[in-house]
């Protein structure tokens, strides 16, 4: 593929190139669309590269936002996604690296492999200095890619897995001595897989992914009674699961645990409770 594939099919663009980076995927083209549409876990899974995020739009055309990077600076991304010719271009608009262009453009190879290949297009840079801004351009693209993977296999597994019924005649079931067990303890209940958390001397049982797209939440950050998903920063309640954004979000489950003669138990909520 031509380098200059990107200024080629964009006539409008005036901005110099500075470099491109490629690489092959393993994971299918909607993952792939839907990543470059989630404006929301970039400063959650990409904490190194941002620190917060404003979105003033979005939709199925791409979004715009306000992003303060790793080292405090702010600016103004917009994201515009042609899914026809699938391609998307990030331009910063204004702010902290103003006129800068990123035209990404994704090749199919199987069910779950794509090639993406990404130009850099960066205003005022001397010719003789191009190489190198490419080149951090570059590593920073594949940090970020190394990143976005994991949440893309995650969710397609996720999207895939056959959800078996639950099993609601299973009896409490005995999962250690206490002192031998550490929390967050993920475990599996009524053929579903839960987490327990160690809460203020007790147990709190909730499920073990994150409803929105699926982290494992055992991998985020606890707060006392609450829990942050690590890909897109929702905060659950751990005694009623239920999360601090979207209503329809819970972590809940019908499950309780507890300690009994040194020994922790998982089981049903009893009606009594």
């Amino acid at each position: 593929m031509p380098d200059h594939i990107f200024k080629e099919s964009y006539p409008g663009s005036r901005v110099d190139h500075v470099g491109t980076y490629s690489r092959v995927l393993p994971v299918s083209l909607e993952r792939m669309f839907e990543n470059a549409l989630d404006w929301e876990h970039l400063p959650w899974l990409h904490r190194s590269s941002f620190t917060a995020i404003s979105c003033e739009d979005a939709g199925p055309w791409g979004w715009r936002a306000s992003v303060i990077n790793a080292r405090g600076q702010t600016s103004l991304l917009e994201l515009r996604l042609d899914t026809r010719q699938r391609r998307w271009v990030t331009r910063t608009l204004d702010g902290q690296g103003a006129g800068a262009e990123i035209w990404t453009y994704v090749i199919e190879r199987g069910p779950l492999e794509i090639e993406v290949v990404i130009d850099f297009f960066v205003p005022g840079v001397p010719e003789e200095a191009r190489a190198k801004v490419g080149a951090v351009y570059a590593r920073v693209y594949e940090t970020l890619y190394d990143e976005d993977v994991s949440m893309m296999q995650g969710r397609h597994r996720l999207l895939n897995q056959r959800v078996p019924p639950l099993q609601t005649a299973v009896p409490a079931q005995c999962l250690g001595v206490r002192a031998e067990l550490s929390f967050p303890l993920e475990t599996s209940f009524a053929g579903r897989p839960v987490i327990i958390w160690a809460v203020d001397d007790a147990f709190r049982v909730t499920a073990a992914r994150c409803p929105h797209y699926g982290a494992d939440l055992v991998n985020g950050i606890q707060d006392g009674i609450a829990v942050t998903c690590p890909w897109h920063g929702y905060r659950f309640d751990l005694s009623s699961g239920a999360c601090s954004g979207p209503a329809s979000l819970s972590i809940g489950t019908g499950f309780a645990a507890w300690e009994e003669a040194g020994k922790v138990w998982i089981g049903w909520v009893s009606p009594e409770t």
